[in-house]
């Protein structure tokens, strides 16, 4: 379609095509996302749920100290970093004390404990003095000439949760979630920030002292991180090298939404423009120039006495990809030279045996495996699944009928359909965001990870904005759609790595407790 006919359908004013152009989102695609909107999500085949020995790997003890030297010779040849997601503010994570603050509930402790609607809020204030942040809120109070205790005594909770999370104190629903204070310990305080930097020390460190760390963050708090990096850096800087460089989700991957008429939406007549999820953070990580690069959530963080297991884990998962990218690229090279067919029958079994990719024989089957070799590669730390919400591991079908191992969530897959919901309900184990990634091919050039998005694995959302209904397109998950093409290798890790922290009360478990 043509741009003038484009700017006809829609209607868009000479004021929109400045901020189109401004955002950097050119007219074909205003189309693109429109027409996905009004298709509506695309749901994913699901064939079944990866399980061990189909789909996952689980390591043997007597093959960890071989790959523990493998990654360890890594880190001495390649450069490695570390990719964090941490422009999320906290705000989910305290959702529910929000919920309580702005309700007309003016319940006493006394009364909540009795009351299972509001046994999460009486948990947070029965416990309140276990939390990292506490000698911040009573200072904060302190300041205005109160004592915490006595409000507490006095049942004004709402008046502490007003301190805890609006700008009358530490403002904690909007703050990012990387610099709430997260653990505390004899001496110290540490946010998710800290023990992520802590946690690459012990196994990010190169033979120069340096470890590299990547923050995907938003504008609005770079001076807050800064600040904090600064005070780090003085605190570890006598250990190592601390190289942190930040990113924020381009304003090119933000998306449109539609209306109830399918218009697009505007709020006072301007478009409205919505972040299209952290699938767009395939852009910040195709340009980071590293061999691998290792991705984890800010808030799956552990106390440094429970590191351990972690960091073993971690170098088991990252000498994994060191065996499987050095396979890969001996089997390119070999195939780039020679066409034998003993050289081709062995490719074809490598990747069937070793990979777990069904291969069809085709009329020119060299290009066919050395198509399928020649792409990123991620290994995919899973745990066992304990309910945790999210997603998992599954063979799916695509469209063409390829069969490939994908992490897929629930809301990919049509639970209006009984065989797919009872495949999806199967699952075995849990995405915890636990990757290591290979992203250069084998003539040590950088792949363009924006070549291996699924497209068609967007998400259509039914939201609204200032009351008004809309319908939001979300761009393919970071580890689902956007990896989609990669040469995935799921493996069991310990449930202990996994320590997430979605909700406030989750820093209450043993394992986030100075005990």
């Amino acid at each position: 379609m043509k741009a003038e006919e484009i700017i006809m359908k829609y209607g868009l004013t000479k004021q929109d095509l400045e901020k189109l152009e401004q955002v950097g989102i050119n007219l074909a695609k205003v189309e693109e996302q429109a027409n996905r909107i009004k298709k509506e999500t695309a749901y994913i085949d699901l064939v079944r749920s990866c399980k061990i020995g189909d789909g996952i790997i689980k390591v043997k003890d007597s093959e960890k100290n071989e790959l523990i030297n493998r990654f360890d010779k890594a880190i001495e040849q390649k450069n490695i970093i570390k990719f964090v997601p941490a422009s999320g503010a906290a705000s989910r994570m305290f959702k529910k004390l929000e919920s309580f603050m702005n309700s007309g509930t003016n319940s006493s402790l006394e009364e909540l404990k009795s009351d299972k609607h509001y046994g999460f809020i009486y948990s947070f204030f029965a416990n309140l003095s276990k939390f990292a942040f506490y000698n911040e809120l009573k200072k904060v109070i302190k300041k205005d000439g109160k004592v915490l205790s006595e409000l507490l005594n006095q049942n004004k909770l709402k008046e502490i949760l007003e301190y805890l999370l609006t700008e009358k104190g530490l403002n904690y629903s909007n703050q990012p979630k990387a610099l709430i204070q997260f653990h505390k310990y004899e001496s110290e305080i540490r946010t998710s920030f800290e023990e992520q930097i802590l946690e690459s020390l012990h196994y990010l460190k190169d033979k120069t002292g340096k470890v590299n760390l990547h923050f995907t963050i938003s504008p609005d708090f770079e001076s807050n991180f800064k600040k904090e990096e600064e005070k780090l850096t003085k605190k570890y800087g006598g250990k190592v090298e601390l190289n942190i460089s930040y990113s924020y989700q381009k304003k090119s991957t933000d998306t449109l939404a539609l209306d109830k008429d399918n218009k697009l939406f505007r709020d006072d007549d301007e478009l409205l423009f919505r972040p299209g999820g952290h699938g767009a953070l395939i852009e910040n990580l195709n340009e980071i120039d590293s061999d691998i690069i290792f991705i984890k959530n800010i808030d799956n963080v552990q106390r440094e006495e429970n590191l351990a297991l972690t960091v073993e884990y971690k170098k088991i998962l990252g000498g994994l990809l060191v065996k499987y990218q050095s396979q890969i690229h001996n089997y390119l090279n070999k195939l780039e030279n020679t066409s034998s067919k003993e050289l081709i029958n062995n490719t074809k079994s490598y990747i069937e045996n070793e990979l777990g990719y069904e291969l069809a024989n085709t009329a020119n089957l060299k290009e066919t495996l050395m198509d399928f070799l020649n792409r990123p590669i991620r290994i995919c730390g899973v745990v066992v699944n304990e309910g945790h919400p999210g997603g998992g591991p599954f063979w799916v079908k695509s469209k063409e009928g390829r069969i490939s191992k994908q992490i897929i969530e629930g809301t990919q897959v049509n639970q209006n359909n009984d065989k797919q919901k009872e495949i999806f309900r199967s699952s075995t184990h849990f995405n915890p965001v636990d990757l290591v990634c290979a992203v250069k091919d084998y003539r040590g050039e950088k792949f363009d990870l924006t070549k291996y998005v699924d497209n068609n694995a967007v998400q259509v959302a039914n939201k609204s904005h200032n009351g008004r209904e809309l319908r939001a397109l979300e761009l393919p998950g970071l580890w689902n759609g956007a990896m989609a093409d990669w040469i995935t290798v799921f493996v069991e890790v310990p449930k202990e790595t996994f320590t997430p922290v979605k909700e406030v009360n989750d820093l209450l478990q043993d394992y986030h407790q100075l005990l």
